[in-house]
C-alpha cells in the first residue's frame, strides 16, 4: 500500500519541483527587466527632487514602492513554492 502512495504521488511532486524551478527562472529573469526600470525611476526621483516638483517626486516615489513590493511579493512566492516542494518530497 505504501509503494502505491508513492507511485501516485511522485509524479505530483515532479510537477511541483518543475513549478517550483520554472517560478525561480522567472523571477531571475523579470529581475533583469525590473531592475533597470526601478534604477531610472529612482533617477527621475532625484532629478524632480532637484527641479522641487514634488507632485511627480510622489508618482515616482509610489512607482517604486509598487516595484519593491512587486520583488518582495514575488520572492516570498517563489520561497513558498520551494518549501512546498521541499515539503512533498520529503512526504514520499
Amino acid at each position: 500500500m505504501r509503494i502505491l502512495f508513492k507511485m501516485v504521488l511522485a509524479p505530483i511532486s515532479l510537477f511541483v519541483a518543475f513549478l517550483a524551478l520554472m517560478a525561480k527562472w522567472l523571477l531571475t529573469l523579470s529581475s533583469y527587466i525590473v531592475a533597470p526600470l526601478m534604477l531610472y525611476i529612482f533617477g527621475c526621483g532625484i532629478y524632480t527632487v532637484y527641479r522641487q516638483t514634488w507632485d511627480q517626486f510622489l508618482i515616482l516615489l509610489v512607482a517604486e514602492f509598487l516595484c519593491f513590493v512587486l520583488f518582495v511579493g514575488a520572492t516570498a512566492m517563489v520561497e513558498g513554492v520551494e518549501r512546498f516542494s521541499g515539503w512533498f518530497r520529503d512526504v514520499i
